[in-house]
């Protein structure tokens, strides 16, 4: 993390944040002069091989420049194929040979949905850039994007659009990201006032400069660091967003086998809780813990007003069938706050799909999501040793606890998947099967094993990077051979990666064939062999043969 954000994260105080604009709502300090030209803004998310389901941000985004008379567009990398150094682990073959979702089965018309196109995207973007002539290209990315975005943008300088880098990494790792000559700004923070602040000072040909939030590459190549304004109101941010921008094609994502018409719906911003692998917690940090006015910390809640009206307006006009809602953790509300959505979406019932914390499960609650439409749920286990979990993961809660709760929902019916991560800083692979065996206590519907990602503005990141185990400046997207990116004396990154392979056979399959699973890690056609029995065995719903192309093109979400 950069001085800046550090003393920001520390000080948690109001001192470093702007003074040029008190308001913290979603209000626009630069005014538009008269004889005002709209701005032209293309966006480019550059998502690797379908990584998401579409991002409220940027739909967020582009409804609120449009309603200030700005005009936008979307380039998104989501259906082309990568075959390059930068490529990342395609997430279909993990999620394949890692047994972590069904495959999908209900095919019928839906894989023209799904089809990547073998053009290339650079000269696709070249040609949106001709055609668009934006004023400015945002680029949304995250760690593990930002590669991908940056090729594209180095691909396509010659055509002399500035641009502006935004999201999770530009804001945890400024400094890094300004490193690379051709990012003209980025945006540290929430991007929606500096997104309008920068659209009205580009349409009244101004040079953007003390534009809050944006750090801002001057002519002479030193960088202005513009400080940090308040958190917005996500109240005040449309209710209905820009979805539309995305395609229609987007609004198809796989789902426990198959195939739903599904869009986002955004309920919270942040976290109140403190993973050591998430940058929520940093986030918090960054704005202070909540030293501002009551309501303004990072982690907010959407009126459920405005979550009612955003749901309806999918229905009506998208005829949406499938809702995720998009929240770190779904149940941090109080009691007031949850029978408020359950009042609410008691009216539509439509099947929905969260994630929340183990530590949130009530039976009479669950009873309640499920009589209104609740049709899956992920719990994020991380880690199965209490200790280990507690001190290095920042989860605090007992094994037989964790064991209790799950079972409630698993008695409920409710379908549930669970996530962990293996290849933490100092993990033994005896402390990763400690995580398997927590899991063989429940019946979860598909189990997801990931390899720890250490992310910039994370805790573990600090952590990794001052053991040695990882090079400070280097980017965290993950490599061609999803090994890990840690180099840990303690265990060798290519066994992390043939237990993330095997991990769900453990799980499911009886002790007596762990000897042969142990053989598997390293034989490969043995592997394929058990692979092919567990679908059988604990997804017998799963055997109808799936077409390349869409096996290929059809992701579980998360």
């Amino acid at each position: 993390m950069s001085e800046t954000l550090i003393q920001l994260s520390n000080e948690k105080s109001t001192e470093l944040l702007s003074d040029q604009q008190q308001n913290p709502f979603l209000t626009s300090k630069v005014i538009r002069k008269p004889g005002f030209s709209p701005c032209r803004v293309l966006f480019l998310y550059p998502n690797e091989r379908g990584m998401s389901t579409i991002p409220p941000s940027i739909a967020g985004l582009s409804q609120i420049l449009k309603d200030e008379g700005h005009v936008t567009s979307l380039f998104d990398t989501t259906f082309y194929k990568f075959d390059d150094e930068i490529t990342i682990e395609d997430s279909d073959a993990i999620t394949s040979k890692a047994l972590t979702n069904r495959p999908v089965t209900d095919i019928d018309d839906d894989d023209l949905h799904f089809k990547k196109t073998t053009k290339s995207a650079v000269d696709d973007f070249r040609k949106a850039v001709l055609e668009f002539k934006p004023d400015i290209i945002a680029v949304s990315c995250t760690e593990t994007t930002f590669l991908r975005g940056m090729k594209i943008i180095d691909e396509t300088r010659d055509l002399g659009i500035k641009n502006l880098f935004g999201g999770v990494f530009p804001t945890f790792a400024p400094d890094l990201v300004m490193t690379y000559s051709n990012v003209d700004m980025i945006c540290v923070g929430e991007g929606e006032n500096a997104m309008i602040d920068l659209a009205n000072t580009i349409s009244n040909k101004d040079t953007p400069s003390n534009l809050t939030n944006l750090w801002i590459r001057q002519k002479d190549g030193s960088i202005q660091k513009n400080s940090i304004s308040r958190p917005v109101s996500i109240d005040e941010i449309p209710a209905i967003t820009d979805i539309e921008l995305f395609g229609e094609e987007r609004f198809y994502r796989p789902m426990g086998g198959k195939i739903r018409r599904l869009l986002p719906v955004e309920t919270h911003r942040g976290c109140p809780f403190t993973c050591s692998f998430c940058n929520s917690p940093g986030q918090n940090r960054l704005y202070g813990d909540g030293d501002f006015k009551k309501g303004l910390s990072f982690f907010r809640k959407k009126d459920m007003n405005l979550v009612k009206t955003e749901i309806e307006n999918h229905i009506k006009k998208y005829n949406v069938e499938y809702i995720y809602f998009w929240a770190d953790t779904f149940l941090a509300w109080d009691q007031n706050e949850f029978d408020q959505f359950i009042e609410m979406y008691s009216k539509i019932k439509l099947p929905f799909w969260c994630q929340t914390r183990i530590e949130t499960i009530d039976q009479g609650k669950f009873e309640q999501l499920k009589e209104v439409g609740l049709d899956r749920v992920t719990f994020g286990l991380e880690h199965g040793n209490a200790k280990f979990r507690a001190e290095v993961v920042k989860r605090e809660y007992s094994n037989d606890s964790a064991i209790r709760k799950i079972k409630i929902v698993e008695k409920l019916g409710i379908t549930f998947s669970v996530n962990n991560i293996i290849g933490f800083p100092d993990e033994t692979r005896e402390l990763a099967f400690d995580t398997i065996e927590l899991n063989r206590q429940f019946k979860s519907d598909n189990t997801s094993c990931s390899i720890l990602v250490p992310f910039h503005g994370t805790e573990l990141h600090d952590i990794c990077v001052k053991k040695g185990y990882l090079d400070p400046n280097v980017i965290c997207a993950v490599s061609n051979s999803g090994e890990s990116l840690l180099n840990m004396p303690q265990w060798d990154k290519k066994d992390i990666t043939r237990l993330r392979d095997v991990f769900a056979m453990y799980i499911k399959f009886p002790k007596n064939r762990w000897p042969e699973i142990k053989e598997a890690e390293t034989n490969i056609e043995l592997r394929e062999d058990l692979r092919s029995e567990f679908i059988k065995t604990y997804w017998s719903d799963a055997n109808a043969k799936i077409e390349d192309d869409i096996a290929e093109a059809a992701k579980g979400l998360f």
